[in-house]
């Protein structure tokens, strides 16, 4: 309680959410993960004291057959599951993941043009951020909802130095796939 935490997926919203991060007068926690420090991307090159509001999620990609809602890497893997099936998706990068600032507004906007949801974590599976928003879904859109929440995770071990290892702990474009191919009912 109290805390807020931040997941950026692009250096945009790295700097962006650093910058709410200091400037907030909570505890922030930012989420950094080796995957976002190997991507380059597009920053305002005059103006590196900008912000993102915390609390203010991302649509990547808008889109009518269902409600995707990830961050960090996982923003990736969306996109290239929803492009390989191409379904017609709604991504949402949710860059706040703590209960208290999660942009409910921007998901329940989504879920009731769409009337699905599937929330992609990459961790391990069990008690986790993931399965608490699938929780706090099941209060706040169950009546727009058409089909159960899909959740998709990593395995019930845990990631380890081994790329071999860390790869099958962890959910990736496959999981994601398997996923919305659930969520769409087939």
């Amino acid at each position: 309680p109290g805390w807020r935490i931040v997941v950026p997926s692009t250096p945009f919203d790295y700097i962006g959410l650093m910058n709410a991060a200091i400037q907030c007068d909570d505890p922030v926690l930012v989420v950094e993960y080796q995957s976002l420090f190997q991507k380059t991307g597009m920053i305002p090159s005059k103006n590196q004291d900008y912000v993102i509001p915390l609390g203010k999620a991302r649509i990547v990609r808008a889109g009518y057959d269902c409600t995707v809602l990830a961050w960090a890497e996982m923003i990736t893997h969306a996109e290239k599951a929803v492009a390989n099936l191409d379904i017609d998706a709604e991504i949402i990068d949710l860059r706040t993941i703590d209960p208290i600032g999660l942009d409910w507004k921007c998901v329940i906007e989504s879920v009731k043009k769409t009337n699905r949801l599937i929330i992609l974590e990459e961790t391990t599976r069990g008690t986790s951020v993931g399965a608490r928003i699938v929780e706090m879904a099941q209060s706040n859109i169950f009546d727009w909802l058409d089909n159960e929440i899909v959740h998709v995770t990593g395995t019930d071990s845990s990631p380890v130095v081994s790329k071999v290892l860390e790869e099958a702990a962890l959910a990736g474009q496959k999981e994601v796939e398997v996923g919305l191919k659930k969520v769409m009912g087939g």
